[in-house]
């Protein structure tokens, strides 16, 4: 088979900051599962892995993650399943709302909460490294800024 001319290809059209916010997801989390491999500790798919970040960041009622993630309770409830019946957290009673529940990390997986947040430093100083300390900075104040509410219609 004779070999294919050079061809030039055009440059792939921006989807805009939805893909590039993507992007950047994909990178911190195939980088995080890569380096858990790595050192043979479990690793997660993509909404496990946000899921336990919500809690590791303190956000720990189902309808706060479930908020925030856009995703009904019941949603959450179920993607809960596999992690508490792999005993990396747990359902305990709300403390100020006897009706509500809340999820914790088990006792046995606190080493492994620790080592992921110590793992999500790391990659920020990596990516810091690569893209510039300022333009992290600026980046991280743009995506904690309140977005306002969710938008349901376009124009």
């Amino acid at each position: 088979m004779a070999p294919q001319p050079n061809v030039r290809r055009k440059p792939r059209r921006s989807m805009g900051i939805f893909a590039e916010l993507v992007k950047a997801i994909d990178w911190y989390d195939v980088s995080l599962q890569s380096i858990l491999a790595g050192r043979g500790m479990q690793s997660f798919n993509r909404t496990q892995s946000v899921m336990l970040i919500h809690i590791a960041e303190g956000i720990i009622k189902p309808s706060d993650i479930a908020h925030d993630m856009g995703a009904t309770r019941q949603n959450i409830h179920a993607m809960a399943k596999p992690l508490i019946d792999a005993h990396i957290i747990e359902v305990v009673p709300d403390p100020d709302d006897g009706r509500s529940k809340q999820y914790v990390f088990c006792e046995d997986s606190l080493e492994l909460r620790d080592t992921v947040l110590q793992l999500l430093k790391h990659l920020d100083r990596k990516l810091g490294e690569r893209i510039g300390k300022g333009d992290l900075k600026d980046m991280k104040r743009a995506l904690s800024r309140d977005w306002g509410e969710i938008i349901v219609q376009a124009p």
